[in-house]
Formats: structure tokens, sequence, C-alpha cells
């Protein structure tokens, strides 16, 4: 049997001579494991790449091959795995509001140890849990390397509406074709198989799906986003058919886009204005920010090229911050030069954080500090992360925006959480277990010339030199 390595430091070479102790299995899986994970990877290849540049072609596919049956194996353990962390933490929690703290937490573990978004942590646990225990046959095949992880979420995710004592049919006849095709093969199998069997549910099955209609944004690099809608099929086939309608209505022989950028453009035309324009800065013009556009001055002057920051997604080229500025119904000029003094420490003054505090918070967060959570901060409550009734005052160094999920979990869900300095909040999980997040670091600020210092004066009317600068730097621990 192979054994764990002893404890290595993490920024330690992994030493090619390492042997094996003696601890075993039944010493339990935890402790098999605590010391060093990597020990299967030793084993199979010494860590050397040359193991690896030794293989010919078919003993690199043959040995590709045996990897995937193993990362089959992994998959099914991990499965197993994050089962018994929703069950660890949920078996002792009393029904009612308790078991939902404690199924929260579960999420909220699994996301910050394997760095997801809780989301998708709680669509792994809700599978890990189907696997163990609806779907037993599939963790088997997945385990004996059957099956890959993509082929047991088909099997999952298309059973909807199954009645539980005709499960394990659905399941067999998937699983006799499922190791010769690929995830959208057998998703197409299983969706002709589940409607097969429960006609009569479709309807049923629609008009629940239809509850979880939504539209969600997701940034993308250069500027770019990706904005997704799962609509009923006959509402997005409607759609798309008007963009294309729009999109062929404004070909023609001086129209160089293609017919996909028109089909964007189209639908930028229409949601943001009630316009179908097609023109880039009809576009633009339609745009009424009620976000936060960051702004560098010279910038905004057009004399220099540091990108602007749009709150929800990130840097935007200095070009497209221009445009947005001169729309923006309100403009927060951070970094080189704010358009008034903010009052950014009110101390034991008052609870209510002003609304220039909330500003600073806001730039400062851009999401909720939680760990793993993306949401906006511009949606996100403000706490005191020393209660205000315990002496918590009402400064940058003790706010911090946390969506109302995440708010009501420090308060109720054995959460606890300390402020450093720069705003690095330092999270404790109710097992014991260490986060920390931090706000991003602001873009380095230009240090201006004469010239461009008198710039940065025309704009805000102040003289050089009396430039906004960030609040003074916290006080130590306790806080």
């Amino acid at each position: 049997m192979v054994q764990p390595a002893p404890e290595t430091k993490a920024d330690e070479a992994f030493d090619p001579e390492w042997t094996a102790p003696s601890s075993t299995l039944e010493d339990g899986l935890f402790s098999y494991l605590e010391n060093e994970p990597l020990w299967l990877a030793h084993e199979l290849t010494a860590l050397d790449p040359a193991a690896i540049a030794e293989l010919n072609a078919g003993e690199a596919v043959g040995t590709l091959e045996k990897v995937a049956r193993l990362e089959r194996w992994l998959s099914a353990l991990k499965a197993q795995i994050v089962h018994r962390v929703g069950t660890s933490m949920t078996e002792r929690a009393p029904s009612g509001v308790e078991h939902r703290l404690a199924s929260m937490n579960a999420v909220s573990e699994t996301a910050c140890v394997l760095n997801i978004p809780e989301g998708t942590a709680g669509f792994l646990l809700n599978e890990s849990t189907a696997l163990v225990e609806d779907f037993p046959t599939s963790l088997e095949a997945l385990s004996s390397g059957t099956i890959n992880y993509q082929h047991a979420q088909v099997i999952i995710r298309e059973s909807t509406g199954i009645p539980a004592d005709e499960r394990a049919g659905y399941e067999e006849s998937l699983l006799r074709v499922a190791p010769d095709l690929t995830r959208p093969q057998l998703a197409v199998r299983a969706r002709r198989l589940r409607e097969k069997m429960c006609p009569e549910a479709a309807a049923e099955r629609r008009t629940k799906a239809e509850a979880d209609r939504a539209v969600w944004l997701e940034p993308a690099p250069d500027g770019m986003a990706y904005l997704s809608a799962f609509l009923g099929a006959e509402t997005a086939v409607a759609m798309f058919d008007r963009l294309t309608r729009a999109a062929r209505a404004a070909q023609g022989p001086n129209e160089a886009r293609t017919l996909a950028q028109l089909r964007a453009d189209a639908l930028a035309g229409l949601v943001i204005q009630d316009n179908p324009s097609l023109q880039e800065e009809g576009i633009l013009s339609g745009i009424r920010p009620q976000v936060l556009v960051t702004v560098p001055v010279l910038s905004l002057l057009g004399e220099s090229k540091m990108p602007g920051d749009l709150e929800g997604y990130g840097p935007i080229p200095a070009s497209i911050a221009r445009k947005l500025a001169a729309n923006a119904p309100s403009l927060l000029r951070l970094l080189t030069d704010p358009v008034d003094s903010a009052v950014l420490d009110v101390g034991r003054r008052r609870y209510r954080v002003p609304t220039d505090l909330k500003t600073y918070l806001r730039a400062r967060d851009k999401t909720c500090r939680y760990p793993g959570c993306n949401r906006s901060a511009a949606t996100a409550d403000l706490d005191h992360t020393v209660p205000w009734e315990d002496g918590g005052s009402t400064r940058p160094g003790n706010l911090a925006c946390l969506c109302p999920k995440h708010h009501r979990m420090k308060h109720e869900a054995g959460w606890s959480v300390r402020q450093h300095p720069g705003g690095v909040l330092a999270w404790t999980s109710p097992t014991g277990r260490n986060y920390s997040t931090r706000p991003e670091d602001p873009p380095a600020a230009v240090h201006p010339d004469a010239g461009q210092a008198s710039a940065s004066a025309r704009v805000s009317g102040r003289t050089p030199g009396s430039a906004w600068h960030p609040p003074p730097a916290e006080d130590p621990p306790p806080f």
C-alpha cells in the first residue's frame, strides 16, 4: 500500500528520495491525507517531468486514459466527502432556522475551501447528495471509472420529475449507454427518456423551471462582458429572431459589421434606448449609470490613458469611461482629486453611515467582503465589524460591505470577523478555519508634473497640492 508522505513545508521542493512512512488508512482518512496529499502524484511520476517526456505517442494516450480513470475515482471520493461536509454540519441541527443556517455554513465552507463561488458550491453539495443518496449506482460507476463526472451530472440534472420508484430504471438505462457518449449526447438521451417515462409531468416541470428565469452578468476580458438570460424556449427564439431581423435590415454594401456584431448592437439599442438604433454613439449615449464610474481626472481630460473603473465590472478603457462620465448624473473622482471634501469618519457620534462614507466604502470594497462572494457592493449592507452597540465606531476601519445573506450569517451562523489596517477582513468559520479578504488595490496614481497638476486644478477648482488623500492608517490591534 502506498503511504502518505511526511509533512513538508509548502515552499520546499518535494524530495525525490522521499520514502513513505508506516501510517496506514486504518489510522483514519483525515490523518492519512493530512500531512502531504501529493504523495500519490509522487508515486505516479516521482514529480519528475522527464517521466512524462519519455512517453511515446501510444504510451501517452494510454497514460492519459489511466489518469482519466484516476480522476473519475477522485471525483467520486470528492462527492462523498462534500456530502459528508453537509451532513456533518446539519445532522445535529434541529429543524427550522438553525438547520437552514447550518446548511448555509456547509455551502460557505465548501466554497471557501475549494475557492469557488457559493452558487457553484451549492450545486456541488446538491449533486453530491444526489449521487450518494439517490443515484448510488452512478456513484459506483464513477468510482470504477466507467463514467466521468459530467455523465453523472447529466443523469442527476435530467432526472427532475421522475418518481423515486422509477429512478433506478432511468439510471440503469442511461448507464448502459453513457460510456460511449459525450455529455451533450447523453443529455439528449436523458431528456428523451425522461419525457417518455413521465410525459404528463412536462408541463409541471416547465412551470417550475420558469420560476428560475433570470438574467445575469459575467465580466470578460478587454472591457467586455457576457449578458446571459434563462428564458422560456419560445421567448428566447422569438427574441433572437427579432434581433436577427433587425441585424439583417442594417446590412448593406457600406456596412462592415458582421451579422453577429449587428445582433449585439441591436440588442444594446433595444434594451438601453428602447430604440433599434445601431450606431455606437447612440448606444453609449443611452446609458445613464446608476453606479460608480471612477475616472482619474487626467483620463477625463484626455491627457492620460489610465483606465476608469465601472462598478460591478472593473477596469474599462479611458475612452469608454469618458463617454460614460459625460452622461453620468454624478461622478466620483477617486485617487487624484474629489469634487468636495467628504467626511469619512464620524466616530461614535452617530450610527447611521453618511452618504459620503457610503460612497467611499462602495468604491473601496466593490463587492460583498465575505469570503468568495462577488455580489456588488451597490446593493450591500454596511456592517460595523465591531457592533456599534459594543463600542464600534462609524469609520472606514470598522465598516465593510456585506450582502444581506452574509450580513445575517455574520451575526447568526457562528462566523466572526476582525478588520485589519487597509480594510483587510480576517474571518473565522464555525469550524475554526481562517479566511481573509482584502479590497482590490486601486490603480497606482500617476505623480503629475507641474503641467499636469495645473490641469487637475482646472477641473477641481483647487490649487496644486490640495488633492484628496486616502484616510489615515487605522489603529493597530485590538481595533
